[in-house]
C-alpha cells in the first residue's frame, strides 16, 4: 500500500533545492498574535476586534456617528444619487448553476426554481438598497429567516441589520454584540450573509466612506453658522442716523430705538435737525462663504461619488471631455455597485444550496447588459454597403422584429454610385480593361498594371472633387467680412466636408480596388505555383 507523497519543492535561482514544509503551507504564519498588533489584541478578551477605522478612532468616534452624517443635503443627495444608478436597473436574472458547456442539471434547476419562487416574496428592493449601504457603513449584515415546509428549507425573508449591532473578532469571524457594547457572541452558520465593501485582513469591517466625510461636513456645518450670522449682520441694508450736534445722550438712544424699529416695520419719528440714510452693503465678502461652502460640498461629492458634475448642479458648464470623464467615472462606480449586489445574493443562493442540495450547483444571480442595438444597426449597415445582402431572419433574430409587420428590400442589381463594384471584386483575369495575361508578364505585375489602370480611370474625378471643395474655401474667404465671420464660414464648410462627398466615395472606392485585386493576385499566384 503506497502512502501519498507530500509536496516537494522549489528550484530557487541560484540552483539550490529548498522543500516544502507540510505542516507550514496548512497553518498560519502571519497573524495578529504572532505580529504583536497592539490595536488588534485591546478587545480580544471580549472577543470583538477594535474598529481600526483612521478617522472615527481619531475622533474617538464609533459608527454610530455616520448616522448623523446623512442628515447634511449633499451627503443625502449623493448617496441616493449613486445607489438610484443601481435600483432603476431591472435587467437581472436567476440563471441555474451549470458547469462550462453543459445543462443545468434536475437538481441545479429545482433549487434555481425554488429560490426563484422564494424570492418573489422578499422586498427585494429593500433588500438591494441595504446592500448598497455597505459602501457607506462598510458593511451590511444580512439576516437570513429560513422556513421549513414541505421537506425543503424555505427562504423566507432577507432583512438588513444595523451594522453597528455587529462586530469581528480576532479571526475575522462576524460576531453579534448588539447596541449595549458587550462581549461578542458567535453566530449560527446559514443564519447571516455580509456584504461588505473593499475589507481587508487589517480592517475586515470595510471601508467607509461616510467617515471620509466627517470632516467635510464638520467644518461645512461651522462654515454654514459663521454664514447665517454673517448674513444677519451685514446682508440687510443699514439704518444709519445722523443726531443734531446737539442732542443729548437719551436723544440719540431714543433715535437709535426708533431706528431699529424702522427694520421692522420702516417707519420711524425722527427729531427735526436728524438726518437718516439707508446704506447697502457692498464688496465680495459673502463670496468667500459661499465657495467655503461649495469646497465642502465638492469634497462630500468626490468622496461618495468619484465626480462632482452629476451632483453639483452650480449651472456652470464644463467641457465636453470633463463631462465624459466624469460620467466614465460614474458608470465603473455603478459597476463596481452591482458586482456587490451580485456577490451579496450570490453568497446567499450558495447558502441556500447548500442547506437543500449540497451536492448540486447554487444558482448565479447576474445583471445583464442591454443590447446596443444602435451598433449592432451600425455594423448592418456596414456590412450591407460592402455587400452583403441579409436575409428576413437575420432581422427577426438580431432585432426581434415580428415578421408580420416588415419585409426585407431586394438589392439593386448595380447599387447608385457603384458602377465599378463588380471589377472591385475580381480577379487581375476577370477585368477587360487589364492588359492580357498571355503577354509574358507575371501575375503580380498584372495586379499592378489593374491598379494603375485603376487610378487613371478615377483620377480626374478626385481632382475635380479636390478642386471644387478648395474653390469653396477659397469663396469662403474672400466673402469674409472679419475675423469672427471667417471663422463661421470656415466651420460652416469644414462641416460639410465632413459628410461623406465625391473624394471620400473615389479614395474608400480606389482602397477597396488595391485590397481586392491583391488578395486576387496573392491567390493567383498562389494557384499558379502550385
Amino acid at each position: 500500500m503506497q502512502t501519498p507523497q507530500g509536496p516537494r519543492g522549489l528550484y530557487l535561482p541560484d540552483g539550490s533545492f529548498r522543500p516544502f514544509d507540510a505542516e507550514a503551507l496548512t497553518s498560519e504564519i502571519a497573524t495578529r498574535e504572532r505580529a504583536g498588533d497592539f490595536l488588534s489584541l485591546m478587545g480580544s478578551h471580549l472577543g470583538i476586534l477594535p474598529d481600526p477605522d483612521p478617522v472615527l478612532r481619531a475622533r474617538g468616534d464609533d459608527v454610530l456617528v455616520l448616522n448623523d452624517l446623512a442628515a447634511d443635503d449633499q451627503v443625502t443627495t449623493a448617496m441616493l444619487g449613486r445607489k438610484n444608478r443601481v435600483l432603476n436597473r431591472r435587467d437581472y436574472a436567476l440563471e441555474p448553476g451549470q458547469r462550462k458547456g453543459q445543462q443545468a442539471d434536475t437538481d441545479a434547476t429545482l433549487l434555481c426554481d425554488r429560490l426563484t419562487e422564494d424570492m418573489e416574496r422578499w422586498d427585494l428592493a429593500g433588500v438591494i438598497s441595504g446592500v448598497l449601504d455597505a459602501p457607506y457603513y462598510g458593511m451590511t449584515p444580512l439576516e437570513l429567516l429560513w422556513r421549513f415546509d414541505g421537506g425543503w428549507w424555505h427562504l423566507a425573508d432577507v432583512t438588513p441589520r444595523p451594522p453597528e449591532w455587529f462586530a469581528y473578532n480576532a479571526e475575522n469571524e462576524l460576531v453579534w454584540r448588539g447596541a449595549a457594547q458587550v462581549e461578542g457572541t458567535p453566530l449560527p452558520a446559514g443564519k447571516f450573509v455580509v456584504a461588505r465593501h473593499h475589507p481587508t485582513y487589517r480592517n475586515p469591517y470595510g471601508l467607509r466612506l461616510l467617515s471620509r466625510c466627517l470632516w467635510p461636513v464638520a467644518f461645512k456645518k461651522g462654515g454654514v453658522t459663521f454664514y447665517t450670522t454673517f448674513l444677519e449682520k451685514y446682508g440687510m441694508p443699514w439704518a444709519v442716523g445722523v443726531a443734531p450736534a446737539r442732542a443729548s445722550r437719551d436723544e440719540k438712544r431714543a433715535m437709535a430705538a426708533d431706528l431699529a424699529r424702522m427694520v421692522q416695520d420702516a417707519v420711524a419719528v425722527i427729531p427735526h435737525g436728524a438726518d437718516v440714510r439707508i446704506e447697502t452693503p457692498t464688496g465680495q465678502v459673502g463670496d468667500l462663504h459661499e465657495a467655503f461652502l461649495r469646497r465642502w460640498d465638492a469634497s462630500i461629492s468626490k468622496v461618495l461619488m468619484g465626480q462632482t458634475l452629476t451632483v453639483e448642479l452650480d449651472g456652470k458648464g464644463g467641457s465636453r471631455a470633463a463631462s465624459d470623464t466624469h460620467k466614465d467615472v460614474a458608470d465603473d462606480i455603478a459597476e463596481a455597485d452591482r458586482r456587490l449586489v451580485e456577490a451579496a445574493l450570490n453568497e446567499i443562493a450558495w447558502v441556500y444550496a447548500q442547506i437543500n442540495r449540497p451536492a448540486a450547483l447554487a444558482p448565479l444571480f447576474a445583471y445583464s447588459e442591454p443590447e446596443d442595438l444602435l451598433a449592432k444597426a451600425q455594423l448592418d449597415k456596414t456590412l450591407t454597403d460592402t455587400g452583403v445582402v441579409f436575409r428576413k431572419a437575420h432581422y427577426e433574430r438580431a432585432y426581434a422584429l415580428d415578421p408580420e409587420e416588415f419585409d426585407v428590400r431586394q438589392p439593386d442589381a448595380t447599387p447608385p454610385g457603384s458602377a465599378a463594384s463588380p471589377a472591385l471584386f475580381s480577379s487581375p483575369r476577370a477585368t477587360s480593361s487589364e492588359p492580357d495575361p498571355e503577354d509574358g508578364a507575371s501575375l503580380a505585375e498584372l495586379a499592378q498594371r489593374t491598379i494603375d489602370a485603376t487610378i487613371e480611370r478615377h483620377l480626374p474625378d478626385a481632382l475635380r472633387a479636390n478642386a471644387a471643395f478648395v474653390t469653396q474655401l477659397e469663396k469662403a474667404v474672400q466673402a469674409a467680412e472679419g475675423w469672427n465671420d471667417l471663422h463661421l464660414l470656415l466651420a460652416e464648410h469644414l462641416g460639410r466636408a465632413l459628410e461623406p462627398d465625391a473624394l471620400e466615395s473615389l479614395l474608400t472606392e480606389l482602397m477597396l480596388a488595391s485590397s481586392a485585386y491583391g488578395h486576387a493576385a496573392a491567390e493567383a499566384e498562389e494557384q499558379g505555383g502550385a
